[in-house]
């Protein structure tokens, strides 16, 4: 299981491979995740790499393993001998293209997180220059997503299958009782507040809209930002979280969650988090957080609505009761995205990977034969 990005932080593509990774090992399977690594490289299940670099692109940063080592990446794979390799986002160098060369004997799946609204037509055209020589070597694709299908797609000539993300419901659980706190609200922000296109800043603005209404609330921030996270009354910045178990604990104890992404998201992993924790939500009104979302336990708002997220708020403030209605409907939406599910949906992937493998390795020797 090949990640591009560096595992020392939290990220949604890590969390997908990590998971599928653990499901897998609890059906049999022998599973090695591989990735740069700039803490440490090496634990059970775990292959780290070195070599990592920060490039800022699609509105967020990305730490990649520019400057790995191939003759390290190859030791590795050789000595593995795989028998399927299961690459995340096949186009983010440079780990993903070492795995997929110095794994020969294996069968190729890949995975597509990425979505943006808007792509240059730089960008598409090193996509499709990458694509033409990287993406024919795979056997199998998949996408998180519609959203990510479609954005694939332009690049991607064959059918993808679609495999959400998914939530451990047994770790993302419902408080045992409701919170007692009066008449304030306790609203919940989950993200790398230090990336654009996660819109804290418009969440923000509609904090200071509701302090200006008389609203009361206190807002909690979990998640990197810069150094010194700025002053506001009313909002507490928890930084990165150490674990699931903790970030559970913030989702229980929040009465309302709130995503203002401005775009560029496929799915929305932090939703899928909170509705399993039974919370309402108050989220972007944008393609990958519409198709994760239960209408009826969710508020969309536009995307970059500062007055749309505040009216959202207050409405919901003022009726618990329909609070708990929308989180009781979001745990059971949460519970079809179980990760033992969507595991097993990976898998057959994967057996049908292997399969045309096998096809086409007799095709092969059926020719030499023919030949001889």
């Amino acid at each position: 299981m090949v990640v591009p990005y560096d595992v020392a932080e939290e990220g949604g593509v890590k969390r997908h491979a990590f998971h599928v990774a653990e499901s897998l090992r609890g059906m049999g399977d022998e599973v090695t995740v591989v990735g740069p690594s700039s803490r440490g490289n090496r634990s059970p299940g775990f292959q780290g790499f070195g070599g990592v670099v920060n490039v800022p692109a699609n509105g967020a940063a990305n730490h990649m393993a520019l400057l790995t080592r191939p003759w390290a990446v190859r030791r590795f794979f050789l000595a593995g001998d795989f028998d399927v390799v299961h690459v995340h986002e096949p186009l983010v160098p440079l780990l993903p293209y070492y795995a997929l060369w110095f794994s020969p004997r294996a069968a190729h799946v890949c995975t597509f997180h990425t979505y943006t609204e808007r792509e240059g037509y730089s960008s598409r055209a090193m996509r499709r220059g990458l694509a033409s020589r990287m993406l024919p070597r795979f056997e199998r694709g998949m996408a998180v997503s519609q959203p990510a299908a479609e954005y694939a797609a332009r690049i991607w000539t064959r059918p993808l299958t679609v495999i959400p993300n998914g939530v451990p419901t047994r770790t993302f659980t419902p408080p045992e009782r409701a919170p007692s706190r009066g008449d304030s609200l306790r609203l919940l922000f989950v993200g790398h507040w230090r990336d654009p296109r996660k819109g804290l800043p418009f969440l923000l603005e509609a904090c200071q809209r509701l302090r200006a209404s008389g609203l009361r609330f206190h807002l909690d921030v979990v998640g990197t930002g810069a150094s010194n996270a700025p002053e506001h009354p009313g909002v507490t910045f928890h930084g990165p979280v150490t674990s699931e178990a903790v970030l559970a604990e913030h989702y229980r104890r929040c009465d309302l969650f709130v995503a203002p992404a401005t775009g560029q998201e496929s799915f929305g992993i932090v939703l899928l988090e909170a509705m399993a924790c039974a919370r309402p939500v108050v989220c972007s009104d944008i393609p990958g957080y519409r198709l994760v979302v239960d209408p009826a336990g969710a508020r969309l708002v536009p995307p970059m609505d500062a007055s749309g997220l505040a009216l959202a708020i207050t409405d919901l403030a003022q009726d618990p009761e329909r609070r708990g209605q929308m989180g009781r409907l979001n745990r059971i939406r949460a519970e079809t995205f179980e990760w033992v599910e969507i595991t097993r949906l990976v898998r057959e992937e994967y057996l049908g990977a292997l399969a045309q493998r096998w096809e086409g390795t007799l095709a092969q020797v059926s020719l030499l034969r023919a030949n001889t």
